[in-house]
């Protein structure tokens, strides 16, 4: 019975690698991915510090922040096979990974958030040099608006969640530090991709939201003292994360015309 169960669970994952297969195509597929790993890290450690907080969004997220996670790893090993440059970064990513998506299934504990924090920025790290490596395997112009749009994404959710350390009252003096420069890095990226000179009507109206919603998340920071704004705060910045998302999936689009008009050229 346990030879069975073993070749059937065997078969299932070799159906599922060599079916998505083909949607790992180009190296716009695999920076996507790449992104999608670290924005579900970030959200995970997010919504561990959100449940302790009480706020009532969060339990039906952590599915989806799992699965997205899990899916993304799988398709870049599958890239990785190809491209065996980016093997030892990712084996890296994976074993990050494994550590922070425990923390979807425990409950939230207050004296493990400096911790927390210190593994999130190590996370980070280790995902940007897998960022860094993927582009490097071709080299496509769009593909740094693909990523500006998902920098926006992530910094969305890490602001988020940085801002609930702060109401939760977490003592560490790197929390106002890192705000900073997540609201400086979230700036930068919204001018790269506001003025790429490559927008479309799509990408312009996905921007004009993001431009809104950012100045309003700006004002109600102000207030993060007040527990009363934590919701506010959760909403306006998966709002952005969203409209960063859209935004980044059509930079995408243009990636592949891209992508595709030079291998066109090069035959």
């Amino acid at each position: 019975m346990k030879k069975i169960l073993f070749i059937l669970i065997f078969s299932s994952i070799s159906f599922f690698s060599f079916g998505q297969y083909e949607e790992i195509v180009d190296v716009s597929d695999a920076l996507q991915n790449a992104l999608n790993v670290r924005t579900s890290a970030v959200k995970i450690v997010k919504d561990y510090l959100y449940r302790g907080l009480k706020v009532n969004y969060v339990s039906k997220e952590n599915d989806d922040n799992l699965s997205n996670g899990e899916i993304s790893l799988l398709k870049l090993e599958i890239y990785a096979m190809n491209h065996p440059a980016i093997s030892d970064q990712l084996n890296k990513v994976k074993d990050q990974w494994k550590k922070l998506r425990v923390l979807a299934i425990h409950q939230p504990q207050k004296n493990k958030m400096n911790m927390l924090l210190d593994k999130l920025k190590d996370f980070l790290i280790s995902t940007d040099l897998l960022i860094n490596q993927i582009k490097q395997t071709d080299d496509i112009t769009v593909i740094n608006y693909q990523q500006a749009s998902n920098e926006m994404e992530v910094l969305a959710q890490q602001l988020a969640f940085l801002y609930g350390l702060q109401i939760a009252g977490i003592d560490n003096t790197n929390i106002q530090h890192e705000i900073t420069q997540c609201r400086l890095n979230f700036q930068k990226n919204l001018d790269a991709t506001f003025f790429s000179g490559v927008n479309n009507i799509k990408i312009a109206q996905a921007l004009k939201t993001i431009q809104a919603d950012w100045e309003m998340a700006k004002k109600t920071v102000n207030n993060t003292e007040d527990n009363r704004f934590l919701n506010t705060i959760y909403i306006l910045m998966n709002k952005i994360s969203k409209e960063s998302r859209k935004a980044g999936l059509l930079y995408q689009e243009k990636a592949k015309k891209e992508i595709y008009e030079k291998l066109n050229k090069d035959k």
